[in-house]
Parts: structure tokens; C-alpha cells; sequence
């Protein structure tokens, strides 16, 4: 059993600039924004390491800064973040650059079209993503690039077009775990929307994946997938959703070429209720390294008073696994000087590196409490469970912490973490 503890004490101050009205929403009006934080860790066993790997201290210093412009057709948002990190651990002391982060969206929307534009880069410790929960004791660094561009055209006419491509990227440097790999993927789309009447558009396409993984194979994926669809409103309260398609995957591996196909389909009913919606799924998709998987769900989204809630039920299954329940349940409520979540889930993944399927299962509990007009009391516990016929993975954490506002500029955080594993 792997135990870390974690206690922090974080300064930050924010500051804005308006330009050059006093409203964002005037036309030509920007925001800056200008972030300074300055955070002390003091962890041991932070690597969750057999036996314990000793304590470290942190001194973070984080500067951001960042920007929003918006006119009556388009809105532009970029963020930039880093840290200077000054680290006294058991190999000794050292001052490094890191936590860098980079945000841009941009979009551009007139009657007939719209276009967007996103860009995200991340380069942090592997287990600070919070991803994966199997990353959570790997050591190293990972960095993590997505961009993506969208177009639709026609969107006042019978015929529309979608265009749509992506691209993500992800590097390790120094990880211990052999299953951490550096890959890139491509990604593209493109559909032909065609509007019927005001209650059914249909749709043709196709979708395109390109996938290359710096394994000991050199893996590389290419995945097609040819697509049909329907959007129609059956009623006031009633939608139907269809797609059926069929997937192409060629995977070469060692210089071997594997050839596999297989439906895509799904079907989504959805209505709504004198409170909320309800729902019911159903898919069947077939993938490269899993193969085809069908599932079914129901679910339900509700409003009530101070109250919100998610819930679904289904199940999964595959020929090579058999059959799994998912489902998941999300509450949240509001209360006089705080809040109160609880969020329960059952899901199944599938390792690509390991080829086996994943049972993941998640508790967590939230609670903040507003002690003063200036200060918030924050609690949160968690327990995750990461079920492979590979390895299993119990994790509980418990996290609490104290937000407290000195000015308008400047605030006062900090907490103490404990994890078991």
C-alpha cells in the first residue's frame, strides 16, 4: 500500500484591464487579463513509490496572462501560463521552467457559415494530468499539443458542407513507464448536410484517422469510416438521432499489415419531460485495437429547485469480454452557504498498450462551505478503482483546503492532501 501526503499554501493575485469601454460586449471591446501565483508544496512520497521516496518542497511561481476580444461576428480568446519552479527534494535543489500552458479559440459565425479554430498546449509532471489513473505514479515529464479547425457552410440554404481536421500530438521525456509512448494522430472529416424541411436534416460523410505511436512496432493506424445520418424532431418534445456508417482499419505493426472492418451506428431518442430530458442510446462502433462493442443506455438530466441531476444506466459488450453495466450518477446541489456534489460511475476503456479492457469505477464527494463573505472551506474525497485482467488499481484521496480573499486583487489558498494506493 502506497501512501503520499501533500499540504500547500498558494498566493495569488489577478488583475484586468478592460479596453476600451467598460463592456466586453461593446463592439471591438478586449480583456486583459494579468495572473501572478506563488505556491508552497510540501509532499512526501509524491511519487506514490515502494518504499516511500522521502518529502520535497516546492516553491511555485506562476505567471499568466490573459486575452478576450469580441464584435458582433467573431470572439477571440488566447491564454498563456508558466511557472518557475525552485525544487528541494532527495537528489538536491534545482530551479526548472515547467507548467506551461497555451490557449487559443477563435470563432467566426454570419448567417450563412461559421469557423472555428482551437489550439491547446500543455507541458507538465505525467502524473499532474489526471487522466489516467494508472500515470499517477509514473515519473517524467509529458507534453500535449491539439489543434483543431472547423468549417460549415450553407447554413441558410437546402445543401450545407462540414469540414472539419484535427491534430494531436504527445511527448514523454524521462518516464519509467515503458507504456508511456510519444504518438501523434490526424484527424479529418467531411459531411454534405442536407435540410429536408424545419424537422429533418440528413447528413452524408466521411471520417478519416491517421495514427503513428513510437513503439517497439512503430504502430500506425489508418481508419475510415463512411457515414450516413438523420436529425428529425418527431414532435415538440420528441428527437430521434441516427447515423449508421461502416469503418475501414488497416494496422501495421513490425512491418505487418492487419486488415479489419466493421459497423458504426447509433441511435439516440431524447424527450422532453415537464422537468428535464430523458434518453436512451444505443451504439455500435468498431475499433482498430478493440474491435465491436455495443451499448445501450437511458438516462435522465433534471432541474430541480436548488437541485441538479445526471443519471444513466446501461450496458456494454464485446465477444472477446462479454457484458459490463455502465451507467453513471451526478448530483449537485446548492445550499444557503455553499454546495454539496456527489458524482458515482462505472465505465469500460481498453488499454491500447496492454490490448485489455478496463473497468473503471469512481466515487468522489465535494463539499464548500462560504465561512465568511471573504472566506470558502473546500472538502473533497474520492475513491477510483482501475480493474484490467492485467493489474488493479485502488486509489482514495482526501483533499481539503481554505480560500480566503485579502482584496479584490489579492487571495489566500491553502489545503492538505492525503492519497492511498
Amino acid at each position: 500500500m502506497r501512501r503520499r501526503g501533500q499540504f500547500f499554501c498558494r498566493v495569488c493575485a489577478l488583475g484586468a484591464i478592460l479596453l476600451p469601454g467598460a463592456s466586453l460586449a461593446q463592439d471591438g471591446g478586449v480583456l486583459l487579463t494579468f495572473g501572478l501565483e506563488n505556491r508552497l508544496e510540501l509532499s512526501r512520497n509524491y511519487s506514490l513509490s515502494v518504499p516511500a521516496a522521502g518529502s520535497r518542497i516546492a516553491n511555485v511561481t506562476r505567471l499568466s496572462f490573459g486575452l478576450i476580444t469580441e464584435t458582433a461576428l467573431d470572439r477571440l480568446e488566447f491564454g498563456l501560463s508558466g511557472a518557475v519552479i525552485a525544487l528541494d527534494d532527495d537528489t538536491g535543489r534545482k530551479i526548472k521552467f515547467g507548467r506551461s500552458a497555451l490557449t487559443f479559440a477563435y470563432r467566426r459565425e454570419v448567417p450563412a457559415a461559421v469557423l472555428d479554430l482551437s489550439a491547446d498546449y500543455r507541458a507538465d509532471d505525467v502524473d499532474a494530468f489526471g487522466d489516467d489513473l494508472a500515470a499517477a505514479d509514473e515519473t517524467g515529464t509529458r507534453s500535449s499539443l491539439a489543434l483543431s479547425a472547423r468549417l460549415e457552410t450553407g447554413r441558410t440554404s437546402t445543401v450545407g458542407l462540414v469540414v472539419g481536421l484535427a491534430y494531436d500530438q504527445t511527448d514523454y521525456t524521462n518516464a519509467t513507464d515503458p507504456g508511456l509512448i510519444d504518438s501523434k494522430e490526424w484527424r479529418g472529416d467531411l459531411a454534405a448536410l442536407l435540410r429536408f424541411s424545419e424537422v429533418a436534416t440528413g447528413r452524408v460523410g466521411v471520417r478519416y484517422r491517421h495514427r503513428e505511436e513510437q513503439d517497439a512496432g512503430t504502430t500506425t493506424t489508418d481508419e475510415a469510416t463512411y457515414f450516413v445520418g438523420l436529425d428529425y424532431a418527431i414532435s415538440e418534445r420528441a428527437d430521434l438521432a441516427f447515423e449508421l456508417g461502416y469503418t475501414d482499419t488497416d494496422t501495421e505493426e513490425f512491418g505487418l499489415i492487419e486488415r479489419s472492418s466493421g459497423p458504426d451506428a447509433r441511435l439516440r431518442l431524447s424527450y422532453d419531460m415537464s422537468v428535464g430530458t430523458a434518453f436512451a442510446l444505443l451504439s455500435v462502433v468498431t475499433g482498430a485495437e478493440e474491435g465491436q462493442r455495443e451499448t445501450f443506455e437511458i438516462g435522465r438530466e433534471l432541474e430541480l429547485g436548488r437541485d441538479s441531476i445526471s443519471a444513466r444506466l446501461g450496458v456494454t459488450h464485446r465477444d472477446a469480454s462479454g457484458s459490463d453495466l455502465i451507467g453513471a450518477l451526478d448530483w449537485a446541489r446548492a445550499l444557503p452557504d455553499g454546495s454539496i456534489g456527489v458524482l458515482v460511475e462505472r465505465r469500460v476503456d481498453y488499454d491500447t498498450a496492454a490490448d485489455v479492457p478496463i473497468t473503471n469505477s469512481i466515487f468522489s464527494l465535494n463539499w464548500t462551505k462560504n465561512v465568511s463573505e471573504t472566506s470558502t472551506i473546500l472538502f473533497d474525497v474520492s475513491y477510483e478503482l482501475r480493474d484490467s485482467p492485467t493489474e488493479r488499481i485502488e486509489q482514495v484521496s482526501v483533499d481539503a483546503g481554505l480560500n480566503h480573499r485579502l482584496t479584490e486583487e489579492w487571495s489566500l489558498s491553502s489545503g492538505v492532501g492525503y492519497t492511498v494506493r
